[in-house]
């Protein structure tokens, strides 16, 4: 592993130019990174589809939709508090024990869920084991977080690689030997256990070096108190979120079953695409955005600008190509589905689009640590997203589900963009 400069860590005048080099490559890796990893989550649900039924990828789709706001809320948004944290406020040990703490805390809940399901025991335990999944992938961004502080982006595209690879053979093998969804997530959780202890964790004792050596001192205590009440509005801000990405699909499961909500899903992962390019931006920003923001506004502002331009290139042309071809490739790759229509993927496409431009600008608001202000934010859109879903869903199914999420998603641009205009 190479080491460490002291200037490509703590230097403020650090820029977001595609001219230094230390940005290209970091952009590159994380675009190569989130390109495999992201795939193999879309060929996780073709080869759930495939190997299995619809119905069982309404089982893994349900599994994500009540874990995933919990494990939003529990995780603290640590990783992006502890990528921003350039003047060292914490330790990694401090983000370690609250990832421990609140990763219990979610499987517990999802526990309490799923005895409380009036489902399928085989729906059950495929929730379960999602949840087990999200828990090792907690551990493992906590040490992404680590990671991108250091400006090492190609450590954290070398680690998904490896998990999305590996986890996408172990589904399939498990899937193809007992034909169930909850057995061939209990394989990928078992892959990815091993790339977090034997490729991950190795870098992540090397990096923190001597700063951590030693018993755990009495101030432990005191920085986790601090550091959860700097976390908590953020917190928020990813449950609410999350719940609204989810209540619409909870709505449609609960409207018109397991089959319907697979298909929803389906078209929305490969719609969920378009957020390759702007992950890949945000994740190499954000520390340099921190940065900026602390030693020069100007300079901060104009890299939102740039952020935004790119993402009304790249909006433009996807959104035209999804009308054009997009139900051409779902069918080409799950087979005709009735309810698949081009009003569908080219919303849910709008949905991706609107979403991943509210993430960049969102990106600006944490790295100038304005966290209250999107958790206002973030109700709104969840009121919005809940009072469209219940008014559309029963009458339209799965685009009555689109246009409540396309609802939320103009609400949170909309808001997110004038609280990046308040310059604080």
């Amino acid at each position: 592993m190479a080491r460490m400069t002291p200037a490509t860590i703590e230097d403020p005048a650090a820029s977001l130019s595609l001219a230094d080099p230390l940005v290209r490559r970091n952009l590159a890796s994380t675009l190569a990174g989130n390109l495999i990893f992201s795939g193999s989550q879309w060929l996780i649900t073709v080869a759930i589809a495939r190997m299995g039924n619809m119905a069982m990828v309404g089982q893994y789709a349900l599994g994500l939709a009540i874990c995933l706001p919990i494990f939003s809320f529990t995780g603290l948004s640590l990783r992006a508090v502890q990528a921003t944290d350039c003047t060292r406020v914490y330790r990694f040990r401090d983000y370690l024990i609250l990832r421990v703490a609140g990763t219990a805390c979610a499987l517990a809940a999802v526990l309490v869920v799923a005895l409380l399901m009036s489902g399928r025991r085989e729906t059950v335990l495929v929730v379960l084991v999602v949840a087990c999944s999200k828990a090792v992938d907690s551990f493992s961004d906590v040490q992404y977080g680590l990671f991108q502080l250091h400006d090492r982006l190609d450590l954290i595209a070398r680690a998904m690689s490896l998990r999305a690879v590996g986890g996408l053979a172990a589904l399939a093998i498990c899937m193809v030997v007992f034909h169930s969804a909850a057995v061939g997530m209990a394989g990928l959780s078992a892959v990815w256990v091993v790339v977090a202890l034997f490729y991950e964790r190795p870098f992540t004792v090397r990096m923190k070096g001597d700063r951590d050596a030693g018993t755990i001192r009495a101030a432990t205590v005191g920085a986790c108190k601090r550091l959860v009440i700097l976390c908590l509005p953020l917190a928020f801000v990813l449950l609410v979120l999350s719940a609204g990405t989810s209540l619409p699909r909870l709505m449609l499961e609960r409207q018109e079953g397991e089959h319907s909500l697979g298909v929803f899903s389906a078209v929305a992962v490969m719609s969920g695409a378009i957020g390759l390019l702007y992950s890949a931006l945000g994740q190499t920003a954000l520390p340099r955005l921190a940065r900026m923001f602390a030693s020069n506004r100007d300079h901060f502002h104009n890299a939102m600008g740039r952020m935004m331009l790119f993402s009304a290139v790249v909006g433009v042309a996807v959104l035209a190509g999804s009308w054009l071809w997009g139900v051409h490739l779902v069918t080409m790759v799950y087979g005709r589905q009735r309810a698949v229509t081009a009003e569908l993927v080219t919303g849910l496409v709008a949905v991706g689009v609107l979403s991943n431009t509210s993430t960049l600008l969102g990106a600006g608001l944490t790295a100038s640590r304005r966290f209250w202000s999107q958790l206002m934010a973030a109700l709104m859109i969840l009121v919005i997203t809940g009072v469209a879903g219940a008014c559309l869903i029963p009458g339209w199914g799965a685009r009555g589900a689109m246009w409540a999420g396309l609802a939320g998603a103009c609400f949170q641009m909309i808001a997110y963009g004038y609280l990046s205009r308040r310059r604080s």
